[in-house]
């Protein structure tokens, strides 16, 4: 089976990519990060698809890192978690560096993992059930960057040094998403989009995306996500205090309780 975490199918030269572990609130672990990019390298290769709807199935589009993963990165050794964070790193670029527009449609949650990769999106359509965070310094990582370029400095700062979560409406008003619509209508409007997307001359329109990512490339965009994953790794590998308390409790009872606790501290 050529992907096991997602869902991939082409449709009137869009590509429809969905991230399928609805039971797990579509959390992105290392395997899920590689079938994405498999997916949209797949999408670039087909000369037929002229754009990308990305998507999560159930509730949720993405509620972040699968953070099992992340507990048995801590057996590896240091060079190898550096890979791993490596690797994660270039499996968002892949999203980022699609010449094809893509468009996000995006409910519930939208944090982490999710919420950056909803920033490598050209367009995203939230429904109004949507929570977005970049959630990563309630779990003693550090959080990417890569908001300072969608919103005012100080919002950015709210969003990754709070650790919190803010509604579709304010990531609309702040400039993270485009449209916010009734959960219900979120993948018919989603859908006009990026039917829109898919009709426009997909020539200049790959230029124009190549211009726009140029232009933030020019400001730093890439280079301070790249330092972002660095500092991903040096944080991974800095024990907490806060971080071994949520270590013990996830070893003694359970990643659930662990989760559990740690949103009941910062509630």
């Amino acid at each position: 089976m050529e992907f096991e975490r997602i869902l991939y199918q082409t449709e009137d030269h869009v590509a429809h990519i969905m991230l399928n572990q609805p039971d797990k609130l579509n959390v992105l672990g290392v395997n899920a990060w590689r079938e994405l990019e498999r997916a949209f390298q797949k999408a670039q290769e087909d000369d037929e698809v002229t754009a990308v709807l990305l998507y999560g199935n159930g509730r949720s589009f993405c509620a972040g890192f699968d953070m099992q993963d992340s507990v048995d990165m801590k057996e590896a050794s240091q060079w190898q978690q550096y890979r791993e964070v490596c690797e994660e790193r270039d499996h968002v670029r892949s999203v980022w560096e699609c010449s094809k527009p893509v468009v996000a449609a995006v409910q519930g949650h939208c944090l982490g993992s999710g919420f950056e990769l909803s920033l490598m999106c050209d367009l995203v359509i939230a429904a109004d059930n949507a929570k977005f965070g970049e959630t990563e310094l309630r779990f003693s990582t550090t959080p990417q960057p890569s908001a300072l370029w969608y919103t005012s400095v100080r919002k950015a700062r709210e969003l990754l040094m709070l650790a919190d979560r803010i509604s579709a409406q304010e990531a609309y008003e702040i400039g993270l998403v485009n449209r916010v619509v009734p959960a219900d209508s979120l993948m018919e409007e989603a859908g006009k989009v990026v039917k829109r997307l898919s009709r426009l001359p997909t020539e200049t329109m790959q230029i124009t995306k190549r211009m726009m990512n140029r232009a933030l490339d020019g400001n730093g965009f890439l280079r301070f996500n790249d330092w972002g994953y660095d500092f991903l790794h040096l944080s991974k590998g800095m024990p907490t205090r806060v971080g071994k308390q949520f270590d013990e409790i996830a070893a003694n009872e359970g990643m659930k309780a662990a989760i559990t606790w740690m949103n009941e501290r910062y509630r």
